[in-house]
């Protein structure tokens, strides 16, 4: 309201007649929308929390397992006016637990009865002192001991979902090492959330995926452990949950006309339904996923293939004879006379006599991938042999020598090869191919 009776607003003073905001938004919107936005006021700066687990043995971060921590004491009372007793664990190091995690007990010596799995009921604010409660049962010591044998073990659970190019921190720089290979998240960097699969795992990537660099997925060790300044190897991901208009947009329902003519929100089908169909679509999107072939990975598998019956290895139309490659081991897998799997065949023909000008190595395939292209030194007779002629006489025939008279301008394609010498010192070189 402004600040005299019947004066209104003037243009040039911005809004500032006015002395009670709530009352103003509440006239204007409707009773209740001023609380509505105390709720929303600040929220760009909301943040999860959840603490690190392990590095699993393809380099995502992994929350599906159990994780050992440190505790330094261990006691219980019994809460006045109850018939329960009340456990007390400090930590050694602060750990993000929250109310409602399940934690168990293990090794408890003293009194048997207390070992188990608990529901967390409260967390300290410093994150190191946790509570958990057996009911129905009293036991009270002050001082229970904490040996090598009592572990607390926070359990997995998948209550967190991580998805694609969430901003995520660390709480303290952390570095992972497996041997000379070290990587290190900073505090106070962001990063973006990549190949998660919604439930319980994820990697990290300096860029998001809308990024015009594309990703730069951040390489962590298999099964690398984490350290931390503190030693305990403990950090939490910080992940930004910020509130924007969009997200205010989706909160408001939409009107879904269903078959029937009305508009509802779920045709034909309970609350509880839709989320059992959708429960299902996930677990059957993250299996069908991982079993297929998918480009961003490796197509190689460590499953093991079990076989009812002989298999013999063999190579009954000759295809390796005549390549240059009969020291190849293993053609092909053959169940019979029937080729069952795909072979290591050379694709590869030498065309032309070998040094001579014009000889070329050539392949009917339509796309073509080297894994480890070798130019044998030639002992066997049929491996070919990189040569160059001597090179004499002025810079120009130096060039004409070097390529058999063909110029650069005439190659399609080229591939990068590492030339590498007796003492393992590499250099990176570009070979020069053709379609023709």
């Amino acid at each position: 309201m402004a600040t005299l009776e019947n004066q209104g607003y003037r243009r040039d003073l911005d809004l500032s007649e006015t002395t009670d905001e709530e009352n103003a938004i509440d006239n204007l919107m409707g009773t209740g929308v001023s609380k509505d936005l105390r709720y929303i006021q600040n929220n760009l700066r909301n943040t999860s929390r959840i603490p690190f687990n392990i590095v699993d043995s393809n380099g995502f971060f992994f929350f599906g397992g159990e994780n050992t921590l440190g505790i330094s004491s261990l006691s219980s009372d019994i809460p006045v006016g109850t018939n329960n007793t009340r456990i007390t664990i400090v930590l050694t190091h602060p750990y993000a637990l929250k109310v409602g995690n399940l934690v168990e007990l293990q090794g408890i010596t003293e009194s048997n009865s207390l070992n188990g799995q608990y529901t967390v009921t409260s967390v300290s604010t410093d994150l190191t002192t946790i509570r958990v409660q057996k009911n129905n049962f009293t036991y009270t010591n002050d001082s229970m001991s904490v040996g090598t044998g009592v572990s607390f073990i926070h359990k997995p659970e998948n209550i967190f979902t991580y998805t694609e190019d969430d901003v995520v921190n660390v709480s303290v720089a952390t570095t992972f090492t497996v041997g000379t290979a070290t990587t290190t998240l900073s505090k106070g960097i962001d990063y973006y959330v990549t190949q998660s699969n919604g439930i319980n795992k994820f990697k990290l990537s300096k860029t998001s995926s809308t990024s015009v660099l594309g990703l730069s997925t951040i390489t962590v060790a298999n099964n690398a452990p984490a350290d931390t300044p503190s030693g305990s190897g403990e950090f939490e991901f910080i992940r930004k949950d910020p509130v924007h208009r969009q997200q205010l947009i989706n909160y408001i329902f939409p009107e879904i006309q269903d078959n029937e003519g009305d508009f509802t929100y779920i045709d034909g089908e309970t609350i509880n339904d839709t989320f059992e169909q959708t429960q299902t679509n996930i677990e059957g999107a993250e299996y069908f996923s991982l079993k297929k072939y998918r480009g961003d990975q490796s197509v190689t598998t460590s499953d093991s293939i079990k076989f009812e019956g002989s298999v013999v290895l063999n190579d009954p139309a000759n295809y390796i004879v005549g390549n240059g490659v009969e020291n190849v081991n293993a053609p092909g897998i053959y169940i019979g006379d029937t080729r069952a799997f795909s072979s290591d065949n050379n694709p590869w023909n030498k065309n032309g006599t070998e040094g001579a000008v014009g000889a070329a190595l050539t392949t009917s395939a339509e796309e073509v991938s080297i894994g480890e292209l070798a130019f044998l030194d030639g002992t066997d007779g049929n491996s070919m042999v990189l040569k160059f002629d001597t090179i004499s006489g002025t810079p120009d025939d130096d060039f004409d020598d070097l390529t058999g008279g063909v110029i650069a301008s005439s190659f399609t394609h080229k591939i990068p090869i590492k030339v590498e010498d007796a003492n393992g010192n590499q250099e990176s070189y570009y070979l020069l191919v053709s379609n023709t």
